[in-house]
């Protein structure tokens, strides 16, 4: 018998389908009091495997849920509802865990955020809605998304589903990954050197990437001179990939025209951030995964590898303890 740390909200969505692992697992459910408790009732348990979803990560009491992640004498087995790793404390449960996975199934969601930043851009919502609140009957023209050129820096599953639903809207799509091509979500594909050179070309650029060493303040002084002055940055990786000093100020030069941001390096952004009264800035608060089909499919993929673990099988997007060095 295992404990398995959940959070209520997600407990909740799933209690009926671990009921068939009653046997093996005894839920101990968090809630956004922080109050823990034993929801099949106190059973002895040799081990621990923990479910950490958006419903912890983003609750009142998720530190609670790490606090106790942490005491657990040995922690079998972490799945995370995400892709990313490289927050503190997930590195801390990776070192912990003898086993560790995440999930790719908030891309689709990610996808299409990018897809409304990237026409609302293109067709002036801006000023269309303005307009609106002017009561002025402004015929406002705009840029058809069909022939744009866009290129996606970081090409993994969001890239991925980005260039599906781009390049099927007529879209000329470059996808930027280290392991080169081809891939038929992307005309072409290219390696991050030559990222300087294709800037010029694209009217979008999509930072959709992991924040590392390398990748750290990749779009900086010199990432924004190359961008056209009618081009759009789009970033739903990690704050930490822009410079927004960098930013702000190449904004105000004009190039890029606008920047669409669903991250940005300090989260919660603080009130006298000059980020939320940028006139060319739309910032939304991380919420681009921030839907009920990617609890859904993050829900099915915790399942799938629920039982893949209790039989003693591979588990799906398994994670290398060496990332966690």
């Amino acid at each position: 018998m295992r404990q398995l740390l959940i959070h209520a909200k997600s407990f909740a969505r799933i209690e009926n389908a671990l009921k068939q692992f009653s046997d093996q697992i005894s839920p101990l459910v968090l809630d956004d009091e922080g109050r823990l408790k034993h929801a099949w009732g106190e059973s002895e348990a040799s081990g621990a495997i923990a479910y950490g979803t958006q419903d912890a990560y983003f609750s009142p009491s998720v530190s609670t849920f790490f606090q106790t992640l942490m005491g657990f004498e040995r922690l079998d087995w972490f799945q995370s509802s995400a892709a990313g790793i490289e927050h503190p404390l997930i590195q801390a449960v990776g070192q912990k865990a003898e086993l560790f996975s995440g999930s790719h199934e908030q891309s689709e969601a990610i996808a299409e955020w990018v897809l409304w930043a990237g026409l609302d851009f293109l067709q002036g919502g801006a000023r269309r809605r303005g307009a609106q609140a002017d009561k002025n009957w402004t015929r406002l023209p705009f840029r058809e998304l069909a022939g744009t050129k866009w290129q996606i820096i970081g090409f993994g599953a969001i890239g991925q589903a980005c260039g599906r639903r781009l390049r099927a809207l007529g879209v000329d799509v470059t996808g930027v990954r280290r392991s080169g091509g081809p891939d038929p979500a992307a005309d072409r594909i290219v390696q991050p050197d030559a990222v300087s050179d294709q800037l010029g070309d694209a009217d979008v650029v999509v930072l959709s990437l992991p924040l590392t060493p390398v990748t750290e303040d990749l779009a900086d002084d010199a990432f924004f001179a190359a961008m056209k002055e009618d081009s759009l940055l789009i970033n739903v990786g990690r704050g930490g990939l822009v410079d927004e000093t960098a930013l702000m100020a190449a904004l105000d030069r004009g190039a890029p025209a606008q920047a669409y941001l669903d991250v940005v390096r300090e989260e919660p952004l603080p009130p006298e951030s000059p980020i939320w009264t940028h006139a060319k800035i739309t910032l939304t608060p991380h919420i681009s995964a921030l839907t009920e089909g990617s609890k859904v499919r993050t829900d099915a993929v915790f399942l799938e590898n629920l039982e893949a673990f209790l039989s003693g099988t591979s588990l799906r997007n398994e994670v290398s303890s060496d990332a966690f060095s």
